[in-house]
């Protein structure tokens, strides 16, 4: 892809969770063949202490299955207050755990090494991802990146579009068609 988004994601984030929901299904349906959407791990584990479980959970299935993968980042980002408000962190991760495992079997993944690998906890890629968004100086999240262009925090669905545009622009490349937004309607004039 010419246009290519990288999303730095926190799974416990707050704000994460309004920027995929602007992101997903709406502009990955828009620009879905002209965009290459990438999500980069970058858990804030000082403030958000089930995240790192989260993201590992989620290359868990992304090594089998990237539907699976999706699927678990919008179950996660639209069901954060349930998991969080689990008691204590290992009901959180718990429940973090349940939702991997739906995905999975969901997906008909191997699930005795989806299990394996969930057990097993190894956040070497997780930190990896998070050594990366230091060096480009990231330092919250979400940080959306679309062809090298910082963009921080959540952002409106017209505010990436104009970015998303500019990029195809630059890459030569048309911008998709953008539904219709309703405009105001006037109050008839009385007589």
């Amino acid at each position: 892809a010419k246009v290519v988004a990288v999303n730095y994601d926190d799974f416990e984030c707050p704000f994460c969770s309004r920027m995929h929901q602007t992101l997903f299904p709406e502009l990955f349906k828009e620009y879905g063949d002209r965009v290459l959407f990438i999500y980069k791990d970058f858990p804030l584990a000082e403030i958000h202490p089930w995240a790192i479980h989260a993201a590992v959970d989620a290359n868990c299935l992304a090594a089998q299955n990237s539907d699976a993968y999706w699927d678990f980042a919008d179950t996660i980002h639209a069901g954060q207050r349930e998991v969080g408000s689990e008691k204590g962190l290992d009901a959180q991760t718990a429940a973090v755990d349940h939702i991997a495992i739906l995905q999975g079997q969901k997906h008909n993944l191997d699930a005795g090494k989806l299990q394996a690998c969930i057990k097993a906890q190894d956040d070497s890629a997780v930190k990896a991802s998070m050594k990366e968004g230091d060096a480009l100086g990231i330092d919250a999240t979400p940080t959306l990146f679309v062809n090298g262009e910082k963009l921080d925090g959540a952002r409106s669905i017209g505010e990436l579009r104009a970015l998303l545009d500019r990029a195809l622009e630059q890459a030569g490349l048309p911008a998709p068609p953008h539904p219709a937004t309703p405009a105001m309607v006037a109050p008839a004039p009385g007589k």
